[in-house]
């Protein structure tokens, strides 16, 4: 038996095996071969209400320590994984030093810092708890002393100075005993996801997910620092976010991961940053990686799978998760009331069935021989138009039945068809590609970008827009000439045209802009944690869904705030608004694990703005897919 929750972390835990954690708040134990040995139960049933994803994890002596998404602490038997001690993330807090009536903040923190028999965590209000290992006992609730932060990473293995990483680039040198950092070095504009003591050469290595000053939101990577925080160097291999680094036992390599996909081998027997290979050929981005004490090393994907390497990145096993993930949502034209999904296994239709009081979604149709994942997809007249993980484009028949097919030399992020449904964009890691529609025939490449190119939309007239991950967003006219230009001042994940109307999900919320103007009319940001990933406007209502799990309501005019919800499933990806055959307004949203849950919308009762109806989730995938042949291989 498999493990049947999606893997959110990973660790070694020396001489008892590989440590997985769920995102229903479970932990597994996998034996080197990455068979399943032990599990805790599914879920943690000590949690509430079904578990909370597990993302701060450490191993203290006998003891497993854990923080999940909540910020809940819990304390396990490293040998059993019994859960021993549970300290709600609701209770553990300084009180004092709260809003009245301030709850805890979901937030994706993966550090703990174990010092001297102490453990310091950042509890759900974003407070330092101090916990004696051995009696989980709160020994001290503290204030960070760089003022309100999110503390990601904690390392304690160099002599004399401990260093931790936050949420705003900066890692901070000091002791964890005195709680004192004097020396902060800012060394990127966003997460710090790990500092690591590099004990053959004395110095830290740090990794960055956006990078900073003349490379901020284009390419990112790792920097070295001296124990004093001087800076040494900096390399830049990355357009994404970069998630995992460790050392072999020996300190001559370091593994370096990521968003792009790669996982980095550096060759650490000389100070100078070298990249002696790249594996490539992983399922996903990157999420974790880890290393035993024999110098094996393991990858987690964001889809929920495990790769066990060699020290030299060869493929040694496997372990599939049964994955699925609704991606995008869109109604199909002159059917209101049937979408088609970007979904893991290629892409699904589904349809809104109504009647009195209730409303479902039903699955019509699946078409499962996509060569990956489809990412986003578009209806096209009768067809479809599908972007595939990582660098493929196609236009099939509602049949599945292939018309073209496209191969483009970047990661791709999102499609659009335009109006007349002659032509296809696409946005990827290589500029914008417009292709016609009917033959697959190239017809332009915008590669004048400032960086990667992460969202595509077309406008009413036929112009093509393109979003950076800089936050530049442009419209462009059949040459490829730039006829309208502005600065979002945050990454884009998604554009959403409405008549002359552009809304921008990602970074800073949900902006809406007017074609032709500088500065967004309006922006949604009020509560949502983390990136905006997709919004539906509908009634008045926008809709907004985050990175955080999250679900809210505004009033698209005056832009208050009128619900949140913080229990999605899973990351939530597609979403989209519709009105059904009885005249009610529906919001769905799907996401990983290939939920769909459906909302009723209303305004002019005096109950919830959002009704959650039912959940729908998909046939997951049989997790049987061959390993890429690239995986494993070296790469110049």
């Amino acid at each position: 038996m498999g493990i049947p929750e999606r893997i959110t972390r990973i660790v070694s835990l020396p001489g008892r095996g590989l440590l997985a954690c769920d995102v229903r708040g479970g932990l597994h134990l996998l034996d080197h071969a990455l068979t399943l040995r032990r599990s805790s139960g599914v879920p943690a049933l000590a949690q509430d209400p079904a578990g909370h994803p597990v993302y701060g994890v450490a191993l203290a002596g006998d003891w497993i320590i854990t923080r999940d998404k909540a910020g809940t602490l819990c304390r396990w038997h490293a040998d059993t994984l019994h859960l021993a001690d549970r300290l709600d993330a609701r209770a553990t807090a300084d009180r004092s030093l709260l809003l009245e009536g301030e709850q805890p903040s979901p937030t994706m923190l993966r550090g703990i810092g174990l010092w001297n028999g102490k453990a310091y965590v950042d509890n759900g209000y974003f407070q330092v708890v101090v916990l004696d290992v051995e009696t989980f006992a709160i020994e001290r609730i503290v204030p960070w002393p760089h003022g309100y932060d999110m503390l990601e990473w904690f390392c304690t293995d160099a002599p004399g100075v401990h260093a931790v990483a936050d949420r705003h680039g900066c890692v901070h040198l000091g002791s964890l005993e005195e709680w004192s950092f004097p020396t902060t070095v800012r060394i990127d504009t966003s997460n710090v996801h790990r500092v690591v003591y590099d004990a053959r050469h004395r110095r830290f290595w740090a990794i960055g997910d956006a990078g900073i000053g003349d490379t901020h939101n284009i390419s990112n990577g790792v920097v070295t620092l001296g124990l004093d925080g001087t800076v040494g160097q900096r390399m830049h291999f990355a357009r994404n976010d970069v998630e995992g680094l460790v050392f072999s036992p020996d300190f001559t390599t370091a593994y370096i991961g990521g968003f792009d996909g790669e996982l980095l081998l550096f060759d650490n027997t000389t100070p100078e940053l070298t990249v002696r290979k790249r594996v490539t050929g992983f399922s996903h981005q990157i999420i974790d990686v880890t290393i035993d004490e024999q110098g094996r090393v393991y990858t987690l994907t964001q889809d929920g799978e495990i790769t066990a390497l060699s020290p030299e990145g060869e493929l040694l096993h496997r372990l599939a998760h049964p994955r699925q993930c609704v991606w995008d949502l869109r109604p199909l034209p002159g059917d209101a009331t049937t979408l088609l999904a970007a979904t893991d296994d290629g892409t699904a239709l589904l349809r809104l069935e109504t009647g009195g009081d209730h409303a479902r979604l039903d699955l019509v149709e699946q078409y499962q021989d996509a060569p990956g994942f489809a990412r986003r997809a578009e209806p096209c007249g009768d067809d479809q138009v599908a972007i595939l993980w990582p660098d493929t484009v196609r236009r099939t028949t509602p049949g599945g039945t292939l018309v073209w097919e496209a191969r483009l030399p970047g990661i791709v992020h999102t499609v659009s068809v335009s109006p007349d449904h002659s032509r296809v964009l696409v946005a990827c890691n290589a500029g914008g590609f417009e292709f016609d529609a009917a033959t697959g025939r190239q017809l332009l490449h915008i590669d004048q970008l400032p960086a990667s190119a992460w969202a595509s939309a077309y406008l009413p007239d036929g112009r093509r827009v393109l979003g950076c991950r800089t936050g530049r967003l442009a419209a462009y006219d059949e040459h490829g000439s730039v006829s309208w230009e502005t600065e979002l001042e945050s990454y884009p994940k998604r554009l959403l045209v409405d008549g002359d109307r552009l809304r921008v999900t990602g970074g800073g919320g949900v902006k809406e802009l007017v074609v032709g103007e500088d500065k967004p009319r309006r922006q949604f940001v009020e509560l949502l944690d983390n990136t905006a990933e997709n919004c539906a406007l509908i009634d008045g209502t926008l809709c907004v869904v985050t990175y955080g799990m999250q679900i809210a309501a505004y009033d698209h005019d005056s832009g208050e705030l009128l619900a949140l919800h913080e229990d999605l499933p899973d990351f939530p990806k597609g979403m989209t608004a519709l009105r059904g055959a009885d005249g009610r307004a529906y919001v769905v949203v799907g996401g990983r694990g290939g939920y769909l849950r459906l909302y009723r919308l209303d305004r002019g009762g005096e109950g919830p703005v959002l009704t959650v109806l039912r959940d729908l989730w998909l046939p997951r995938s049989s997790g049987a897919r061959p390993f890429p042949a690239a995986a494993g291989a070296a790469r110049p």
